[in-house]
């Protein structure tokens, strides 16, 4: 007889860690002791109920558990409660051949004739040993007249059987089935658990893994013990017996945890060079970019947890050794601001569903959340308005040309009673911005500029300015050339007149509109087109009046914009 090639046989031999691992005994089973301490106590007191439902996640444990329950109940040699492993039935059932043990797929015998058959079998003694035991797996799969056939056998079944049941899908068994049954909820196993659980097998295969790697495929199961081995037993099949944290990201798909947090940290800071660097690196790497997106939301996600002042890593679904990093993350944003990009990622989702052009859709998303990451919260702004009303009223009294308030000069070497021609309204401004006032005509465009750009106290935004042509004070107006500067960037200084203007205003001593250069030449109009030396005399005077008020003032200083008359039927 010839023999069969020695690497086939050993290929034939070899079985997966899922299966070589399984647990034996009921103190083997890991994140379930609620289950196994309830099924122990059963069968030390000869309380055992003539049917079960195992309930739970996939990967939890429900099938192990439900053979580990049969061994229990037909050990020929074991205490109550404590199969010994080595008899007889403890070793057909491990292996899952035994007589008396039947178990069944659900999923494939749905139908009533199939119920009727297990019914049929069920009247006979079991051929050896004390119980006949059913495994009813994925039992949710059986159709309603396969669960009416069922019901009578399971409320009454015959004193030798027993019927073990498991599903992933709880809600969908009827309740007459329920009530008939001891139920059983299995739970996700705890990270830690798993954890302890793989390091252990790695030391009993002679595996070497980082702690980094084994945390990678940890958190890759989703709290499925079956999951995490399969996991494994693909990173071992790829790198051997000596495994690289890389080749652990790469083979199951993941993605690290170090390019979640550059992308983290340049969207919130608007750093769109190492945005779309990062995806292009992804997409070249062959990585899916769907699911980097899915790990960038719950990135996110766990952002939010950690502002709510919640750090656990089970919740969180990382490592505990990402922590401080993740703190560290969190201080870029507020609430609020992780609320936004939060939504705006559940619409980047379902726009790259349906794009064809996935990898743009990211880019473009991307690029929007770091806008995102910008605003303001509206109770800084009204913080802002409120303190700004409450100073306004005196600068306003003091700059308004009026007879009856003494004017001061600005240096204090001025005579005691100056002629009026040298009198000059106050402004809160130092003397070196005074200076600059007075002397702005004979600064070139250049100098303006930079000056202009150094008081905005925002790096990105003063090197857009500083990219521009120049800036020249016309009256109340600052014009800004933008000389051979792009679109992007000229849109950057429109979405940010408020804060330039602001720096300018601050810069030049006086209220001042601050202009693009192609916005100079188109004027504010009035309503309807109507320029404002063609309104009618009490229309300007009710506007200008307006404007001079306190609280207008203020409120235009925050939220700069037109101010338009409008007539009011009375």
């Amino acid at each position: 007889m010839q023999q069969a090639p020695r690497g086939l046989t050993l290929l034939m031999q070899y079985q997966v860690l899922a299966r070589k691992w399984r647990p034996q005994n009921f103190h083997e089973l890991v994140g379930q002791e609620h289950v196994s301490r309830t099924l122990t106590n059963a069968l030390q007191s000869g309380r055992v109920a003539h049917a079960f439902l195992f309930s739970g996640p996939r990967g939890s444990g429900k099938t192990t558990t439900a053979r580990i329950l049969a061994k229990a109940l037909n050990c020929h040699g074991g205490k109550p409660g404590e199969p010994c492993g080595t008899c007889v039935a403890c070793v057909e059932i491990a292996a899952g051949n035994c007589m008396d043990v039947l178990e069944i797929d659900a999923a494939s015998n749905t139908g009533v004739d199939n119920v009727r058959q297990l019914i049929e079998q069920a009247r006979y003694n079991p051929a050896r040993d004390r119980n006949k035991v059913f495994i009813i797996d994925e039992v949710h799969m059986l159709s309603s007249s396969a669960f009416a056939a069922l019901l009578k056998t399971l409320e009454e079944p015959p004193e030798h059987v027993i019927f073990i049941m498991a599903t992933t899908e709880y809600h969908k068994i009827p309740a007459t089935i329920l009530s008939r049954c001891q139920q059983y909820s299995f739970k996700l196993i705890q990270y830690p658990l798993i954890m302890e659980r793989l390091r252990s097998i790695c030391e009993a295969e002679g595996i070497q893994i980082s702690n980094a790697a084994l945390e990678q495929v940890v958190f890759s199961s989703g709290g499925s013990m079956r999951d995490a081995m399969s996991a494994l037993d693909q990173v071992i099949a790829f790198s051997g017996s000596q495994v690289h944290d890389e080749d652990v990201a790469s083979l199951l798909g993941l993605v690290e945890p170090k390019i979640l947090s550059r992308t983290v940290r340049a969207i919130a800071q608007g750093n769109l060079a190492v945005i779309l660097n990062e995806i292009k690196d992804l997409a070249e790497a062959g990585q899916d970019l769907n699911n980097f997106c899915r790990r960038l939301s719950g990135q996110f996600r766990n952002l939010m947890v950690l502002k709510a002042g919640i750090d656990d890593p089970g919740l969180l679904g990382i490592p505990g050794s990402l922590l401080p990093e993740l703190r560290e993350q969190a201080e870029f944003f507020s609430k609020e601001d992780l609320l936004r990009l939060f939504d705006s990622f559940q619409k980047i989702e379902t726009a790259m569903k349906y794009s064809t052009q996935v990898r743009f859709q990211l880019e473009m998303g991307l690029i929007e959340l770091s806008q995102i990451a910008k605003l303001r919260p509206l109770e800084d702004l009204i913080a802002e308005l409120s303190a700004r009303t409450e100073e306004e009223p005196v600068r306003s009294e003091v700059a308004r040309p009026n007879k009856d308030v003494e004017r001061k000069p600005v240096t204090p070497a001025a005579p005691a009673n100056p002629p009026p021609a040298a009198l000059k309204p106050q402004i809160s401004v130092d003397p070196a911005e005074y200076s600059l006032l007075e002397n702005s005509g004979a600064l070139d465009s250049k100098s303006l500029l930079l000056k202009i750009a150094d008081g905005v106290g925002r790096e990105a935004l003063e090197s857009v300015l500083q990219g521009m042509g120049g800036a020249r004070l016309q009256e109340d107006k600052v014009i800004i050339d933008p000389g051979t500067a792009n679109e992007f960037f000229r849109k950057q200084v429109k979405e940010n007149l408020p804060v330039i203007t602001q720096a300018a205003a601050k810069i030049l001593g006086k209220k001042v509109t601050v202009l693009l250069g192609e916005l100079a030449a188109s004027e504010p109009q009035g309503p309807q087109g109507i320029k404002p030396e063609n309104r009618a005399p009490d229309e300007m005077d009710i506007l200008e009046k307006a404007k001079r008020e306190p609280i207008v003032k203020s409120f235009i200083d925050v939220f700069p914009g037109r101010v338009k008359a409008e007539k009011i039927d009375q």
